[in-house]
Parts: structure tokens; sequence; C-alpha cells
């Protein structure tokens, strides 16, 4: 048996990763989840059929025949094939998208203070508003609109019974009992000592890419018309996801 560890970007790696002693060695080649994201952004939303077969490839032999790997992977059937027919259990780190959009507007903020020229994730140009969207008053309301378009193409995942979703929160807020119920779904298997586990999933403020990792922080950001486009586009998404 193979483990495979996949998360959409910020929503939690520095915890699940050190838990399991594993490394971001699978890169997405596939850009599936671009696809949906609207016109006005100027991106490619075509997906690249040999970056998929690529993904594939790697997916089926992880870096110098290791038994686990890590990677920001969408969801696709082709991947999901492969990991099945090598006997992979999949463990699908989520967060909820509320926070996500928080760590991207303080990521982008941050990459800002140390370099105002740099272009931070998903610092996209904006063919109608004419700006970037990290030029503009109210970013945040764009990496909604990111956020509504990019999660449903992760969400396949939860659709397999080789896969267990494993929430942000769950690691954060009571990490001990989630590592146990994890381990077990794992029969025992690429576990350590428990002690050792939940250190590896504590917070770690050396982490460049680790900020505050609170819970429920998107309540101080949004405001009332961000509340409402996130019941307009992303509230199926939460449902599914349990954030309702």
């Amino acid at each position: 048996m193979r483990l495979f560890i996949t998360s959409y970007q910020k929503s939690g790696t520095h915890q699940i990763m050190p838990m399991f002693l594993t490394r971001p060695d699978v890169v997405d080649r596939g850009h599936s989840n671009w696809v949906d994201v609207p016109d006005r952004y100027g991106l490619n939303k075509e997906i690249n059929w040999e970056g998929v077969e690529e993904t594939a490839n790697n997916l089926r032999v992880f870096e110098n025949n290791s038994d686990r790997a890590f990677g920001h992977v969408a969801y696709m059937p082709e991947y999901a094939k492969v990991l099945e027919e090598t006997n992979t259990r999949v463990l699908f780190n989520i967060r909820d998208p509320r926070d996500v959009v928080v760590a991207e507007y303080e990521n982008a903020r941050k990459h800002f203070k140390a370099d105002p020229t740099s272009s931070p994730l998903w610092n996209f140009y904006d063919q109608v508003d004419k700006k970037r969207i990290f030029e503009k008053k109210d970013p945040i309301s764009d990496l909604i609109v990111l956020a509504s378009a990019r999660w449903p193409r992760w969400l396949g995942w939860m659709e397999h019974d080789f896969v267990k979703t494993v929430k942000y929160e769950d690691l954060r807020l009571n990490p001990r009992d989630t590592i146990i119920d994890i381990c077990i779904w794992l029969d025992g298997k690429f576990c350590r000592d428990l002690d050792l586990m939940v250190r590896g999933a504590l917070p770690k403020p050396r982490n460049p890419t680790f900020r505050k990792g609170k819970v429920g922080e998107w309540k101080k950001y949004f405001k009332l018309h961000h509340l409402e486009l996130v019941e307009e586009l992303l509230w199926d998404i939460l449902i599914k996801m349990g954030y309702e």
C-alpha cells in the first residue's frame, strides 16, 4: 500500500506533510482547476492533456520509488484511476474556502511588504477592470470568485472510498483524535509514535508559508458584500465540504 496526500493551496500543508514525512514531489501539470475561471482574467482555460499524462505517470511511480508523496493535485479521473490501480490511499486535505481566501490575501500582502514589485500568488490581470487583482481596492471579492471556480475541480476526490478527507480545522483544534482516526483508516501504515505525529502537526512559525493558521479568521475580514458573494457563489461548495 502507498500513501498520497493532496491539498488545495493554502489549506494547511504545513500540518499534514510533516506528520507523514512526505515531500512535495508531484506537480499537477494538467491545469484542470483553471478551466472554469472567468474569461476576464485572461488565463489559459484548456486542460493540458500531455500534462495530465505526465502527472498520472508521476502518480504511478513516486520519486525514488518512495511509498508516499505529496502534491497540490486537483481531481482528474485519470489520476484517481492510477492511484486506485496502485493500491494507494489518498488523504485529501481541505480547509474552509473562506479562510483559504484570507490566507491568499495575507500571503500577497506579505509579498508586497517584502518587495513592492513582486507578483504574488493569483495576482492575475483583470482585463475588464484593467488592473491586477492586488492592485484593486477589494481583492478579496476576486479571490472568492476564483475559489468558486477552482474548488469544484478538487472535490471529486471526496467521491472515492480509497480517499479520506481530512479537515485542516480538525488537525488544528483536535490533532490527537484526528490523527488516531487517520491512522486507523490507514491500518497503522505510515504512522509513527502518536506524540511525534501530534508535534509534527503543530504550527511552524518558521515555515515561510505559515502565517497564523487561525480557524474562522474570515469573520474578521469579510464585509457584507463578501458574505453575499459567498452565498451566491460558494454556498453549495461549503455545504458539500461540511462548512455550511
